[in-house]
């Protein structure tokens, strides 16, 4: 059976639960679907308007889901991973001046 793995970020909105197991689950809608049942709250926090949320990533065997979305065939045993975005980064490139002065350097 499919696996969803839930990551700590999201554990809350699952009511505390790290995976679900979804039988008989032929597509990512599926399980979406199946999990929305056990665990509404986190349905919410990942779909929206019918198709993922453009702040969730999804994992399905190792491989980052690319355009498919909720309809992408998943095996009868996929693991499927939520990925959350991640912050933080550097909005500019090192070196570039910015408003509050000359830059000093990488570090």
């Amino acid at each position: 059976m499919a696996m969803l793995h839930v990551p700590a970020s999201l554990l809350e909105a699952s009511g505390g639960r790290e995976q679900f197991e979804v039988e008989d689950a032929t597509t990512l809608r599926e399980v979406f679907s199946a999990v929305r049942e056990a665990a509404p709250a986190l349905y919410d926090r990942i779909v929206e308007d019918g198709d993922l949320r453009p702040d969730i990533a999804v994992a399905i065997d190792g491989s980052i889901l690319e355009d498919t979305g909720m309809f992408t065939d998943i095996a009868p045993d996929a693991q499927i991973y939520l990925v959350p975005p991640i912050g933080g980064g550097a909005p500019r490139s090192l070196g570039q001046p910015t408003d509050r002065g000359p830059s000093r350097g990488p570090w």
